[in-house]
């Protein structure tokens, strides 16, 4: 399984990290940054399975494949946010991080006019 992979890096990185802080805090932050993408890169697989099976329900499906893309970059761009919106609290710069959430969401919000627009046309055939 590979969250006994990340959990046992994640142990590992932060046992270094807790070394470093108090010598040199600022190698001790690009080991925060280098730890968080390795561990990212070991989902990876997982996150390329769903997007797989996903993939597979839309072929069989009716559902309109623009409109899973756009929920899949929208599921994407809140991992990203997150990503960098907590490598900034870990540095410390919780503004810089409010302005990471902030652009996430209008990001998300830019890229759910279509499915909007689509529910809002759905409900109009209806009345």
């Amino acid at each position: 399984m590979n969250i006994f992979k990340v959990i046992g890096f994640a142990l590992i990185a932060v046992s270094l990290i807790m070394i470093l802080k108090n010598q040199r805090p600022e190698i001790a932050l690009m080991c925060v940054i280098a730890s968080s993408i390795i561990m990212l890169v070991f989902v990876f697989d997982e996150i390329k399975s769903v997007v797989v099976l996903l993939n597979n329900l839309i072929e069989t499906s009716s559902i309109n494949k623009s409109l899973l893309i756009i929920v899949l970059k929208v599921i994407g761009i809140s991992y990203v946010v997150e990503f960098g919106r907590n490598i900034c609290i870990d540095a410390g710069e919780n503004s810089i991080a409010s302005k990471i959430e902030m652009a996430g969401k209008v990001i998300i919000v830019s890229l759910s006019i279509p499915i909007i627009t689509s529910l809002v046309e759905m409900v109009a055939v209806i009345i």
